[in-house]
């Protein structure tokens, strides 16, 4: 591990934060997909009513939301991931039957989920991604008391999961990351032990699973980007009774992870979002509360600026960047209260 010292400067830019439409359910721990068309689909969560089947689109053209097609599991702590051919695979989960290994596929053009191939292993808290060769892999998570170090691949053109090599470390809650070489780092989480500042790295073309340098701490409920120049970098998360406000960044040409500029404010459950410019966009999160604050990294100078605070303060919610290059937040929790408000960030570059 090696440290750095920098500067973190709260320089402001002009923003512009607005409601969009509300969506119709209120939902947690949800996910949220940009299709092929631009649409955003929102898929499952919890609200007071329960865990959610339901599934919405936004449409940036209009600002609205309408249903589509209900999944066919309700299903919280799941993974979705947008594939080659457009559709977008659903995996795992929880509700009130458990912990799930079911998956579902979603199709744009149709608007109808269909059930695929079943994952070997139910788990939630776990971490899907698209390798390059069109393969998802998830990885880790929880079932029931369980802590997992498997890992499993599907297949888009054949339907089928297989398993994979298992990972060193038993983590949920951690970090997945595609690099720009190919390879899959995983870090931080926790399990049964600890909390984790370790990481690995998996090579699709062994299937195989190799230690990397760990990160300088331990993190949960953390987010991970990749940056445009093929960095990592890893924001805030939480550890025991503390909450976070240092980064961290993972050069993959050296395999060592360094300190870089911490944010203004600790942070967990917020999002993290690359925007089209190269920096990356922090929104909200919790600091023993729900937080309303977003933060701008810039990777050239290593820096945060505050930006405008968003109109709801919230945690446990999504952040989509637009084709239009907005960013779409929907959802989470405030007060105990999962929300179905919905918002845009547009930003006006100053140079």
């Amino acid at each position: 591990m090696t440290t750095v010292t920098t500067t973190t400067t709260t320089t402001t830019q002009q923003s512009d934060w607005s409601k969009t439409g509300n969506r119709i359910y209120a939902r947690r721990t949800h996910t949220a997909s940009v299709l092929a068309n631009g649409k955003v689909l929102v898929t499952g969560g919890l609200n007071n009513q329960g865990f959610l089947n339901s599934t919405e689109l936004y449409d940036p053209l209009t600002q609205t939301w309408t249903i589509t097609g209900s999944m066919n599991n309700k299903r919280a702590e799941h993974t979705a991931s947008v594939l080659a051919n457009g559709k977008v695979l659903v995996t795992g989960g929880l509700n009130n039957q458990g912990y799930l290994n079911s998956t579902e596929l979603y199709d744009p053009s149709t608007g109808v989920w269909t059930i695929t191939g079943s994952m070997s292993n139910a788990r939630a808290k776990h971490t899907a991604a698209v390798l390059m060769n069109g393969k998802v892999l998830v990885t880790g998570g929880l079932n029931n008391q369980d802590f997992l170090n498997s890992t499993e691949l599907y297949d888009p053109s054949t339907e089928i999961w297989t398993i994979t090599g298992s990972m060193i470390d038993t983590r949920a809650e951690h970090i997945l990351s595609v690099l720009t070489n190919g390879k899959v780092l995983v870090a931080g989480g926790y399990n049964s032990f600890d909390r984790l500042h370790s990481g690995e790295l998996y090579d699709s073309s062994t299937e195989t699973w190799a230690t990397t340098d760990s990160m300088n701490y331990t993190r949960i409920q953390f987010t991970a980007s990749v940056l445009t120049n093929g960095k990592v970098l890893v924001t805030g998360g939480s550890n025991y009774n503390f909450n976070r406000n240092s980064a961290e960044l993972y050069d993959s040409s050296t395999a060592t992870w360094t300190i870089t500029g911490s944010m203004n404010h600790p942070r967990w459950k917020h999002t993290s979002s690359v925007l089209k410019n190269g920096k990356v966009l922090i929104t909200g999160g919790f600091d023993h509360y729900p937080i309303d604050t977003a933060e701008l990294y810039d990777p050239l100078t290593e820096t945060w600026a505050i930006i405008g605070r968003m109109s709801t303060a919230r945690g446990d919610h999504t952040a989509s960047v637009l084709a239009n290059e907005n960013v779409l937040v929907t959802g989470g929790v405030y007060d105990g209260e999962p929300l179905n408000s919905t918002e845009l960030y547009k930003s006006f570059q100053i140079n």
